[in-house]
């Protein structure tokens, strides 16, 4: 009777080791790549799923875009600025005609269409460049018009003789808002234009253990 007692409690205490150890002995036969069969790298993550950037524009076409646009610009500023021109010439030949003493006022009316002209050049330009796909902002193109114009006048009223300080500062001005204007809106254009910065992504394996097995898939990091 002790002797089958013994032999009865010497067979629990092989059999439940075995027990416990079964399911690592599953594990680590699952986790074990078949014969011919390479492991999944646990380093270098990317190379698992390659991210490549979209493909860039050609030169030739870039320029040939770029050229097109800037014609865009200066045949939409060129309506602008006339369409602005004329109303500025009639509010100046009237300024000039109710003013007491007033002689020829055609001087008035020239610098009126100069000074309209100026406030249509950015207008048309912004308006051109986005008929082709311009990416330049009204922040920019306004920026450079305006402080190129104010350097212009500033610099006709500095330079020119007493007679013809606010001729040379309308002319000055005209010549500064076109110049602003493009300069402005192409700088816009490329910061808008610009690639994004790559984005880091990282893609692992992952494995999941529950009752019914294991499960194998990907996690990725964007």
């Amino acid at each position: 009777m002790k002797n089958a007692t013994m032999r009865n409690l010497l067979t629990r205490s092989l059999v439940l080791p075995l027990l416990f150890l079964a399911p690592g002995l599953a594990l680590a036969a699952a986790d074990d790549p078949p014969s011919g069969e390479a492991a999944l790298p646990g380093t270098e993550p990317s190379k698992l799923l390659p991210v490549k950037d979209p493909p860039s524009e050609s030169p030739v076409r870039e320029v040939l875009h770029t050229s097109a646009r800037i014609a865009a610009e200066v045949g939409a500023m060129s309506v602008t600025g006339l369409a602005m021109g004329l109303p500025g010439a009639f509010i100046g030949d009237a300024l000039c005609r109710n003013s007491p003493g007033s002689g020829d006022c055609l001087g008035g009316a020239a610098i009126g269409y100069v000074l309209g002209a100026s406030v249509g050049v950015p207008i048309g330009i912004m308006w051109g460049a986005s008929l082709l796909g311009g990416k330049g902002t009204w922040t920019g193109t306004l920026l450079g018009a305006g402080s190129a114009a104010g350097a212009g006048a500033l610099t006709g009223l500095l330079v020119a003789n007493d007679g013809d300080r606010f001729a040379a500062a309308s002319i000055s001005a005209l010549a500064g808002s076109i110049l602003g204007s493009f300069i402005g809106y192409e700088l816009s254009h490329a910061d808008n234009s610009a690639p994004p910065a790559p984005t880091e992504v990282s893609v692992l394996p992952s494995v999941a253990v529950s009752q019914g097995g294991m499960m194998l898939g990907l996690g990725g990091h964007f």
